[in-house]
Protein backbone atom coordinates (compact mmCIF):
# COMPACT_ATOMS: atom_id res chain seq x y z
CA UNK A 1 0.00 0.00 0.00
CA UNK A 2 1.12 3.44 -0.78
CA UNK A 3 1.93 6.12 1.88
CA UNK A 4 0.15 9.05 2.27
CA UNK A 5 2.01 12.29 1.00
CA UNK A 6 0.04 14.54 3.61
CA UNK A 7 -2.52 13.17 6.32
CA UNK A 8 -4.50 16.06 8.00
CA UNK A 9 -6.62 14.90 11.19
CA UNK A 10 -9.54 16.32 12.72
CA UNK A 11 -7.81 19.58 12.57
CA UNK A 12 -8.52 23.17 14.25
CA UNK A 13 -7.03 26.30 14.13
CA UNK A 14 -8.17 29.23 16.03
CA UNK A 15 -7.13 32.94 16.31
CA UNK A 16 -7.22 34.65 19.78
CA UNK A 17 -8.45 38.28 19.83
CA UNK A 18 -8.98 40.39 22.83
CA UNK A 19 -11.99 39.81 23.42
CA UNK A 20 -12.86 36.81 22.24
CA UNK A 21 -11.30 33.54 19.84
CA UNK A 22 -12.07 33.16 16.01
CA UNK A 23 -12.14 29.38 14.82
CA UNK A 24 -10.68 29.61 11.20
CA UNK A 25 -10.69 25.91 10.38
CA UNK A 26 -12.29 23.35 12.23
CA UNK A 27 -12.36 19.29 12.31
CA UNK A 28 -10.73 19.24 8.80
CA UNK A 29 -9.76 15.47 7.65
CA UNK A 30 -8.23 15.14 4.72
CA UNK A 31 -5.35 12.98 2.97
CA UNK A 32 -3.56 12.97 -0.51
CA UNK A 33 -1.21 9.90 -1.90
CA UNK A 34 1.36 10.64 -4.34
CA UNK A 35 0.22 11.53 -7.44
CA UNK A 36 -3.09 12.68 -6.44
CA UNK A 37 -4.80 16.42 -7.14
CA UNK A 38 -7.31 17.69 -5.11
CA UNK A 39 -9.10 21.14 -5.22
CA UNK A 40 -10.01 23.20 -2.64
CA UNK A 41 -12.31 25.53 -3.35
CA UNK A 42 -15.02 28.28 -1.39
CA UNK A 43 -15.33 32.10 -0.79
CA UNK A 44 -13.13 34.17 0.69
CA UNK A 45 -12.65 33.66 4.24
CA UNK A 46 -13.57 30.29 4.09
CA UNK A 47 -10.21 28.33 5.20
CA UNK A 48 -8.83 27.92 2.21
CA UNK A 49 -5.29 30.32 2.83
CA UNK A 50 -5.37 29.57 6.29
CA UNK A 51 -4.99 25.41 5.80
CA UNK A 52 -2.25 26.55 3.42
CA UNK A 53 -0.23 28.55 5.52
CA UNK A 54 -0.44 26.36 8.25
CA UNK A 55 1.19 23.70 6.25
CA UNK A 56 4.11 25.49 5.56
CA UNK A 57 4.46 26.95 9.37
CA UNK A 58 3.36 30.97 8.12
CA UNK A 59 0.38 31.46 10.86
CA UNK A 60 0.39 34.84 12.35
CA UNK A 61 1.27 35.15 16.58
CA UNK A 62 -2.33 34.61 17.49
CA UNK A 63 -3.43 32.00 15.59
CA UNK A 64 -2.72 28.45 17.04
CA UNK A 65 -3.35 24.48 16.09
CA UNK A 66 -5.68 23.72 18.84
CA UNK A 67 -6.56 20.39 17.84
CA UNK A 68 -5.50 17.64 15.55
CA UNK A 69 -2.38 17.06 13.45
CA UNK A 70 -0.58 17.14 10.08
CA UNK A 71 2.12 14.61 9.12
CA UNK A 72 4.04 14.69 6.11
CA UNK A 73 5.29 11.66 4.33
CA UNK A 74 4.44 9.42 7.79
CA UNK A 75 6.16 12.42 9.89
CA UNK A 76 3.97 14.70 11.80
CA UNK A 77 5.06 18.02 11.66
CA UNK A 78 2.06 20.15 13.14
CA UNK A 79 -0.43 19.56 16.33
CA UNK A 80 -1.25 21.52 19.36
CA UNK A 81 2.39 22.72 20.92
CA UNK A 82 4.21 20.88 17.64
CA UNK A 83 5.47 22.65 15.01
CA UNK A 84 8.19 21.83 12.68
CA UNK A 85 7.14 22.43 9.54
CA UNK A 86 10.16 24.52 8.72
CA UNK A 87 11.79 21.08 8.53
CA UNK A 88 9.59 20.53 5.04
CA UNK A 89 8.65 24.02 3.75
CA UNK A 90 10.67 24.67 1.00
CA UNK A 91 11.78 20.58 1.04
CA UNK A 92 9.06 18.36 1.13
CA UNK A 93 6.50 21.30 0.59
CA UNK A 94 6.81 23.66 -2.20
CA UNK A 95 4.47 26.31 -2.33
CA UNK A 96 3.46 28.41 -5.56
CA UNK A 97 1.43 31.69 -4.27
CA UNK A 98 -0.76 33.81 -5.91
CA UNK A 99 1.22 36.64 -6.62
CA UNK A 100 4.35 35.76 -7.79
CA UNK A 101 6.01 39.23 -7.88
CA UNK A 102 5.70 39.21 -3.90
CA UNK A 103 6.99 35.52 -3.79
CA UNK A 104 10.30 36.15 -6.08
CA UNK A 105 12.84 38.62 -4.55
CA UNK A 106 12.48 41.48 -6.71
CA UNK A 107 17.04 42.05 -5.90
CA UNK A 108 18.27 38.73 -6.59
CA UNK A 109 18.24 37.10 -9.98
CA UNK A 110 16.69 33.80 -10.73
CA UNK A 111 19.60 32.18 -10.91
CA UNK A 112 20.48 33.35 -6.95
CA UNK A 113 16.62 32.50 -5.84
CA UNK A 114 16.77 29.13 -7.66
CA UNK A 115 20.33 28.28 -6.18
CA UNK A 116 19.46 29.49 -3.09
CA UNK A 117 17.01 26.54 -2.41
CA UNK A 118 19.29 23.67 -3.85
CA UNK A 119 21.78 25.14 -1.54
CA UNK A 120 19.38 24.66 1.81
CA UNK A 121 17.36 21.67 0.19
CA UNK A 122 19.49 19.09 -1.96
CA UNK A 123 23.15 19.64 0.57
CA UNK A 124 26.22 18.01 -1.58
CA UNK A 125 25.03 19.20 -4.84
CA UNK A 126 27.95 20.58 -6.60
CA UNK A 127 27.94 24.12 -8.75
CA UNK A 128 27.58 21.70 -11.87
CA UNK A 129 24.84 20.02 -10.91
CA UNK A 130 22.77 22.60 -9.84
CA UNK A 131 23.04 24.70 -12.69
CA UNK A 132 21.81 21.65 -15.05
CA UNK A 133 18.99 21.02 -12.53
CA UNK A 134 17.75 24.71 -12.89
CA UNK A 135 17.80 24.65 -16.60
CA UNK A 136 16.11 21.47 -16.36
CA UNK A 137 13.47 22.51 -14.32
CA UNK A 138 13.12 25.79 -16.60
CA UNK A 139 12.78 23.89 -19.53
CA UNK A 140 10.35 21.54 -18.03
CA UNK A 141 7.89 24.91 -16.98
CA UNK A 142 8.34 25.63 -21.28
CA UNK A 143 11.01 28.51 -20.77
CA UNK A 144 12.88 28.29 -24.11
CA UNK A 145 15.53 30.18 -23.03
CA UNK A 146 16.76 29.42 -19.79
CA UNK A 147 19.83 30.94 -19.52
CA UNK A 148 18.05 34.41 -20.25
CA UNK A 149 15.60 33.63 -17.42
CA UNK A 150 18.49 32.92 -14.53
CA UNK A 151 20.47 35.74 -15.26
CA UNK A 152 17.34 38.36 -14.84
CA UNK A 153 15.52 39.50 -11.91
CA UNK A 154 12.37 38.97 -11.54
CA UNK A 155 10.77 42.40 -12.96
CA UNK A 156 12.72 41.85 -16.02
CA UNK A 157 9.72 39.12 -16.83
CA UNK A 158 6.69 38.76 -18.04
CA UNK A 159 3.98 37.99 -15.56
CA UNK A 160 3.52 34.26 -17.12
CA UNK A 161 7.40 33.97 -17.01
CA UNK A 162 7.98 35.34 -13.18
CA UNK A 163 4.51 32.54 -12.33
CA UNK A 164 6.40 29.84 -14.14
CA UNK A 165 9.60 30.24 -12.03
CA UNK A 166 7.48 30.51 -9.04
CA UNK A 167 6.69 26.79 -10.16
CA UNK A 168 9.69 26.14 -10.88
CA UNK A 169 11.26 27.39 -7.09
CA UNK A 170 8.29 24.98 -5.69
CA UNK A 171 9.90 22.27 -7.28
CA UNK A 172 13.21 22.14 -7.87
CA UNK A 173 14.03 20.55 -4.66
CA UNK A 174 11.95 17.76 -5.54
CA UNK A 175 9.05 17.77 -3.05
CA UNK A 176 6.67 15.20 -2.10
CA UNK A 177 3.51 18.01 -1.87
CA UNK A 178 3.27 21.47 -3.95
CA UNK A 179 0.75 23.80 -2.39
CA UNK A 180 -0.78 26.05 -5.04
CA UNK A 181 -2.54 28.92 -3.36
CA UNK A 182 -4.77 30.89 -5.90
CA UNK A 183 -1.61 31.22 -8.36
CA UNK A 184 -3.46 31.59 -11.85
CA UNK A 185 -5.76 34.34 -9.85
CA UNK A 186 -3.86 37.02 -11.88
CA UNK A 187 -3.43 35.22 -14.98
CA UNK A 188 -4.96 35.76 -18.44
CA UNK A 189 -7.02 32.85 -19.59
CA UNK A 190 -4.22 31.76 -22.02
CA UNK A 191 -1.61 31.42 -19.42
CA UNK A 192 -3.77 30.09 -16.90
CA UNK A 193 -4.55 27.46 -19.34
CA UNK A 194 -0.74 27.04 -20.12
CA UNK A 195 0.04 26.88 -16.17
CA UNK A 196 -2.64 24.20 -15.42
CA UNK A 197 -1.78 22.25 -17.96
CA UNK A 198 2.27 22.43 -16.61
CA UNK A 199 0.69 21.17 -13.12
CA UNK A 200 -0.93 18.11 -14.76
CA UNK A 201 2.44 17.10 -16.60
CA UNK A 202 4.55 17.91 -13.42
CA UNK A 203 2.13 15.77 -11.36
CA UNK A 204 2.04 12.95 -13.97
CA UNK A 205 5.89 13.34 -14.34
CA UNK A 206 7.10 13.66 -10.90
CA UNK A 207 4.49 11.60 -8.64
CA UNK A 208 4.31 14.45 -6.15
CA UNK A 209 0.36 15.09 -4.53
CA UNK A 210 -0.68 18.65 -5.59
CA UNK A 211 -3.51 20.97 -3.48
CA UNK A 212 -4.81 23.02 -5.62
CA UNK A 213 -6.62 26.09 -3.96
CA UNK A 214 -9.20 28.12 -6.39
CA UNK A 215 -11.80 30.18 -6.36
CA UNK A 216 -12.61 28.97 -9.91
CA UNK A 217 -14.72 25.64 -10.00
CA UNK A 218 -14.08 25.34 -14.07
CA UNK A 219 -10.37 24.86 -13.55
CA UNK A 220 -10.77 22.44 -10.55
CA UNK A 221 -13.08 20.38 -13.14
CA UNK A 222 -10.17 20.74 -15.28
CA UNK A 223 -7.40 19.60 -13.08
CA UNK A 224 -8.15 17.82 -10.25
CA UNK A 225 -9.08 14.21 -8.91
CA UNK A 226 -10.83 15.15 -5.84
CA UNK A 227 -12.54 18.25 -4.37
CA UNK A 228 -12.82 19.53 -1.21
CA UNK A 229 -15.56 22.30 -0.84
CA UNK A 230 -15.08 24.47 2.25
CA UNK A 231 -17.29 27.12 3.96
CA UNK A 232 -16.64 28.37 7.94
CA UNK A 233 -14.03 26.68 8.01
CA UNK A 234 -14.90 23.02 7.84
CA UNK A 235 -14.92 20.88 4.85
CA UNK A 236 -18.92 21.01 3.79
CA UNK A 237 -17.84 18.40 1.25
CA UNK A 238 -15.51 15.95 -0.29
CA UNK A 239 -15.38 13.72 -3.12
CA UNK A 240 -13.98 12.79 -6.66
CA UNK A 241 -14.73 15.88 -8.65
CA UNK A 242 -17.16 14.37 -10.94
CA UNK A 243 -19.46 13.62 -8.37
CA UNK A 244 -19.18 17.07 -6.80
CA UNK A 245 -19.61 19.52 -9.56
CA UNK A 246 -22.59 17.35 -11.57
CA UNK A 247 -24.14 15.64 -8.11
CA UNK A 248 -23.73 17.49 -5.49
CA UNK A 249 -25.28 17.09 -1.81
CA UNK A 250 -24.39 19.85 0.46
CA UNK A 251 -26.64 22.88 -0.62
CA UNK A 252 -23.60 25.18 0.05
CA UNK A 253 -21.32 23.33 -2.61
CA UNK A 254 -24.73 23.50 -5.28
CA UNK A 255 -25.17 27.20 -4.57
CA UNK A 256 -21.33 27.55 -5.75
CA UNK A 257 -22.16 25.85 -8.86
CA UNK A 258 -25.06 27.89 -9.70
CA UNK A 259 -22.98 31.10 -9.44
CA UNK A 260 -20.83 29.89 -12.38
CA UNK A 261 -21.18 32.12 -15.03
CA UNK A 262 -21.59 30.65 -18.21
CA UNK A 263 -22.71 31.86 -22.00
CA UNK A 264 -24.30 28.64 -22.35
CA UNK A 265 -26.89 28.28 -19.01
CA UNK A 266 -30.71 29.04 -18.82
CA UNK A 267 -31.69 32.07 -17.21
CA UNK A 268 -29.21 34.23 -14.63
CA UNK A 269 -26.73 33.74 -12.91
CA UNK A 270 -27.48 32.40 -9.25
CA UNK A 271 -26.03 34.05 -6.08
CA UNK A 272 -26.27 32.99 -2.76
CA UNK A 273 -28.00 35.80 -0.28
CA UNK A 274 -25.90 36.86 3.23
CA UNK A 275 -22.29 36.21 4.16
CA UNK A 276 -20.14 33.79 5.83
CA UNK A 277 -20.99 33.54 9.85
CA UNK A 278 -18.52 34.56 12.27
CA UNK A 279 -17.56 31.35 13.58
CA UNK A 280 -16.63 31.82 17.76
CA UNK A 281 -15.69 28.90 19.97
CA UNK A 282 -19.18 29.65 21.05
CA UNK A 283 -21.20 28.94 17.52
CA UNK A 284 -23.29 25.64 17.45
CA UNK A 285 -24.94 23.77 14.71
CA UNK A 286 -24.37 24.42 10.65
CA UNK A 287 -22.04 27.38 9.38
CA UNK A 288 -24.42 27.54 6.11
CA UNK A 289 -27.95 27.90 7.94
CA UNK A 290 -28.72 31.26 7.64
CA UNK A 291 -28.16 31.34 3.84
CA UNK A 292 -29.20 27.60 2.90
CA UNK A 293 -33.06 27.46 1.94
CA UNK A 294 -32.94 23.79 3.33
CA UNK A 295 -32.48 25.14 7.21
CA UNK A 296 -34.53 23.78 9.89
CA UNK A 297 -34.17 24.91 13.51
CA UNK A 298 -32.59 21.23 14.21
CA UNK A 299 -29.81 22.64 11.76
CA UNK A 300 -28.90 25.06 14.02
CA UNK A 301 -29.08 22.88 17.13
CA UNK A 302 -25.90 21.27 17.07
CA UNK A 303 -22.68 20.64 15.72
CA UNK A 304 -23.42 18.74 12.23
CA UNK A 305 -21.46 14.88 11.93
CA UNK A 306 -20.43 13.77 8.38
CA UNK A 307 -22.38 11.96 6.26
CA UNK A 308 -21.61 9.85 3.12
CA UNK A 309 -19.12 7.25 2.04
CA UNK A 310 -16.38 7.99 4.47
CA UNK A 311 -13.77 10.50 4.63
CA UNK A 312 -12.89 10.34 0.87
CA UNK A 313 -16.34 10.92 -0.20
CA UNK A 314 -18.75 12.63 2.11
CA UNK A 315 -20.53 15.89 3.20
CA UNK A 316 -21.51 18.31 6.90
CA UNK A 317 -25.38 18.05 5.97
CA UNK A 318 -28.40 16.57 7.58
CA UNK A 319 -31.08 18.04 4.82
CA UNK A 320 -28.48 17.01 1.65
CA UNK A 321 -29.71 17.05 -1.88
CA UNK A 322 -30.71 14.04 -3.64
CA UNK A 323 -29.16 13.27 -7.44
CA UNK A 324 -32.79 14.55 -8.40
CA UNK A 325 -32.26 17.81 -7.21
CA UNK A 326 -28.87 18.93 -7.57
CA UNK A 327 -28.03 22.09 -9.59
CA UNK A 328 -25.73 19.52 -12.29
CA UNK A 329 -27.98 16.77 -12.43
CA UNK A 330 -31.34 19.21 -13.40
CA UNK A 331 -31.80 21.16 -16.70
CA UNK A 332 -31.13 24.36 -15.19
CA UNK A 333 -28.37 23.69 -13.48
CA UNK A 334 -24.72 25.05 -15.56
CA UNK A 335 -22.85 23.00 -17.87
CA UNK A 336 -19.92 21.88 -16.18
CA UNK A 337 -17.50 19.34 -18.04
CA UNK A 338 -15.36 17.30 -16.11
Amino acid sequence: MTASALQIEDLRIEARLADDTLVLVDGLDLELAPGEIVGVVGESGSGKTTLVRSLIGLLDKNVTVARGAVRVGGEQVLAPGRDTTASVRGGAIGTVFQDASRSLNPVLKVRAQLRELLKAHKRGISKGEAEERMRTVLRRMQIDDPERVLGSYPHQLSGGQRQRVAIALAVVSEPQIVLADECTTALDVTTQAEVVALFRELVAELGVALVFVTHDLLLAADLCDRVVVMYGGQAAEIGPTRRVLLDPRHPYSAGLLAAVPSWSADGPIRGIEGSAPRVTGAFTGCRFADRCPRATEECRAAAIPWSGGGERDGYRCIHPLSPATAPGASPGGPPVTV
